[in-house]
């Protein structure tokens, strides 16, 4: 329990000039819980944010790095599908997967064809040799 301090005794902890003994250990305390404060309203924030482009960048590189090993896991489970039930051989159920993830790729690439903005692939008006740089026969 503690002790309630009274102001007309001296405890065993005050000096003659009526502080406690500790106080420098109190001082410090309050400073280094102060600073602590500050940090963490500070550089808390910037230590989350940075946490997070690191964990995002990391997420990008294995879902980029897990495509094609999706990719080829998919044809080849495809090929083992349609040689055991659909075809009777080996080499036509390889060109049939292959052919289906033909289809597949094309149809992904001219929807993202479709998507793209308008006059994409156009050059700019203000450009006097419309992107022939190479053809300049003015010299």
């Amino acid at each position: 329990m503690t002790e309630i301090p009274s102001f007309g005794k001296k405890s065993q902890n005050q000096t003659s000039a009526g502080l406690d003994d500790d106080w420098p250990k109190q001082v410090t305390e309050q400073i280094v819980s102060k600073v602590d404060d500050i940090r963490d309203k500070t550089s808390g924030p910037a230590i989350k944010i940075s946490r997070s482009v690191v964990y995002g960048l990391t997420a990008c590189f294995l879902l980029l790095l897990s495509i094609p090993f999706f990719v080829i896991g998919t044809n080849r489970g495809l090929i083992e599908i349609f040689d055991a039930w659909i075809v009777s051989d080996r080499s036509s159920a390889v060109w049939i997967v292959y052919l289906i993830t033909g289809v597949l790729w094309l149809g992904i690439g001219l929807l993202l064809w479709r998507k793209r903005p308008k006059r994409a692939a156009q050059p700019k008006k203000g450009n006097k040799n419309n992107g022939e740089r190479w053809l300049n026969t003015d010299k």
